[in-house]
Formats: structure tokens, sequence, C-alpha cells
């Protein structure tokens, strides 16, 4: 895989950045991305066994994909 290319996402504007997950996620293979993302982490129960760090590292991965489907939302 190629490695990607460089953007200084610090020198953008957020409605820049903005539009560009709209644009990425908006598309048919972006909403297949997305629920894919959503059903292994938003939809996903754990066990009451679960160990403190599994849950940390999940509800991390929970609110990235929540920032996603927040940023991605047709404005």
């Amino acid at each position: 895989m190629q490695p990607l290319e460089e953007y200084d996402t610090a020198q953008m504007s957020e409605e820049e950045i903005k539009k560009a997950f709209v644009r990425c996620f908006m598309s048919k293979e972006g909403k297949i991305v997305l629920s894919f993302l959503r059903r292994q982490t938003i939809e996903r129960c754990m066990g009451p066994d679960i160990e403190e760090r599994q849950l940390r590292d999940l509800e991390g991965q929970r609110r990235l994909v929540k920032q996603i489907e927040r940023l991605s939302a047709p404005i």
C-alpha cells in the first residue's frame, strides 16, 4: 500500500475538513466503511467479564466512530 500523501490539516479550516469528511463518507463506499466501523464498535456488546483496559480501548474506538459520523453528516 502506498503511503498517504501528507496534508497539513492544522492549516485547514474546520469547514474544509468537514467537507472532506462529507465527500468521503457520503459515497457508497464510505457508507459501507462507516457501517462496518459502527458494527465493530458502537453496536458491539461486551460481556461482564471484559477487562477494564479492553473496555477503555473499545470506548476510545466508539468515540472515534461517533466523531467520524458527526463530521460526515451533510452540511
